[in-house]
């Protein structure tokens, strides 16, 4: 009974001398990290999953609200595509996947110097009944969940790259 707590202590002994340090630690040095997050103006995205992706990451990186002066400028662009998954004998669909598709660039202030791009995307699915109404709320909260996972994609690339 003894060995476990041993082993336990072990694990966090070797740990703290790795030097690992948590992402969104305010008492590490990664607290750099927020600071630069919190710097960050988030350019509007078109549309209105693009308000849902620009709102969530407004919170994420932004959360006492938009910075007076930007150190950085995130852009962000998207694309959304659906595709069929399951079809009936009749050739009616009866499940859909939406995949949300964005690439950003996070941009120097001035807003022409590429800091660093990539790309992120998430895919939810739905299924399709006979209802209408059902479709479109399903297909909505697809949509919805979407955007929040897509959000914090790119949200957790930008810290990995701004904690180097």
């Amino acid at each position: 009974m003894l060995f476990r707590p041993l082993i336990a202590i072990l694990f966090l002994a070797s740990l703290a001398g790795c030097g690992f340090q948590p992402l969104y630690g305010r008492q590490t040095q990664n607290a750099e990290v927020q600071q630069k997050l919190a710097a960050t103006y988030i350019a509007p995205i078109s549309g209105r999953t693009g308000q849902m992706v620009r709102n969530e990451l407004l919170d994420l990186m932004t959360p006492k609200g938009v910075p007076a002066r930007s150190i950085y400028r995130l852009s962000v662009e998207l694309k959304e595509e659906s595709q069929s998954l399951a079809i009936d004998p009749d050739n009616t669909t009866n499940r859909k996947n939406l995949t949300l598709k964005g690439t950003f660039a996070l941009l120097a202030s001035d807003g022409k110097t590429i800091i660093y791009q990539s790309s992120a995307q998430s895919t939810s699915s739905f299924n399709l009944v006979t209802s209408d109404f059902a479709n479109l709320s399903a297909e909505k909260n697809a949509r919805t969940r979407s955007a929040l996972v897509l959000a914090e994609k790119i949200h957790r690339q930008i810290s990995v790259y701004l904690a180097r």
